[in-house]
């Protein structure tokens, strides 16, 4: 059941309903939306499908269909329910809604040598408050991270910890050359790194750097492009270099763990000042 008050529930539907976000890797497990759980049922007929993208007003999904497959469509008159399932890891127990729709179009295109078909589906109502709050917030943490493109986060070992990252040591990747690094500063435009080089090699070259985060069973995978470098007093071999991350393909792992932390930094400076107050009066 959706936890966010009647009137912010009005609020994301109002101004994010039309809006579409494709579900890929990063954004299944943001939500915790459980493929293997999503279907489309017709009658007493459920019909496996992949959830491609959604809004709060219709979906696509992903589906083989045979020749008795548009039958059972045809006789439903296209009417459908869309059975979502998501496992949250806040929740305690899954979160599975259907949402009534209607089938609008079918686009074919070879799947793993099998016809599958791209399906268009609209909804004949109002989704529940649950999809509203996953969608929203998505949406939400999206702008969020737009406003806060400018804050550099230092990684000292207390942020380290509270943005639940497991060790600064990792790893990138330039030339297709797996690299040692150390993790210096994060933000949601670019990031820090220090490493054994010769930087004048590296300038302008992409770059991939790997996260490692608690509750994640992969690194999140940042890319960008290396755009200065600075030397590290004392040593002649180590540099801080700086990346440029590629806005279009930052993925949304990334996005949560940063709003994540600041929104826990700004929680925290508002107690600060409630409790000042009280001191004061």
């Amino acid at each position: 059941m959706a936890t966010l008050p009647t009137q912010k529930l009005q609020d994301f539907y109002k101004e994010y309903g039309t809006k579409e976000i494709a579900f890929n890797k990063s954004i299944r497990n943001a939500t915790g939306l459980d493929p293997q759980k999503i279907c489309v049922k017709i009658g007493g007929e459920h019909l496996p499908c992949i959830l491609y993208s959604c809004s709060m007003n219709d979906a696509k999904v992903i589906m083989p269909l045979d020749t008795e497959a548009f039958e059972i469509i045809k006789r439903a008159k296209n009417l459908v329910n869309l059975r979502f399932a998501f496992f949250p890891k806040t929740s305690k127990s899954p979160i599975i809604f259907f949402v009534s729709s209607i089938i609008k179009g079918f686009t074919s295109f070879k799947l793993q040598h099998e016809s599958s078909y791209l399906v268009s589906l609209e909804f004949n109502q109002r989704p529940p408050d649950d999809l509203i709050e996953i969608i929203g917030t998505i949406f939400q943490s999206i702008e969020n991270f737009e406003r806060r493109r400018e804050l550099r986060i230092n990684l000292d070992s207390n942020v380290v910890n509270d943005m639940e990252i497991t060790s600064v040591n990792t790893y990138c990747v330039v030339d297709s050359i797996k690299r040692p690094c150390i993790l210096k500063n994060l933000s949601a435009s670019g990031c820090g790194i220090i490493m054994m080089c010769n930087p004048k090699f590296l300038i302008n070259k992409k770059i991939t750097v790997a996260i490692y985060v608690y509750d994640h069973n992969e690194p999140i995978l940042i890319e960008g492009e290396i755009k200065r470098s600075e030397g590290i007093e004392g040593r002649n071999d180590l540099y801080l270099m700086g990346i440029l991350l590629n806005k279009d393909e930052i993925p949304f792992g990334y996005k949560d763990m940063i709003n994540g932390y600041i929104d826990h930094l700004e929680s925290m400076l508002k107690h600060k000042r409630v409790m000042n107050n009280v001191t004061t009066e």
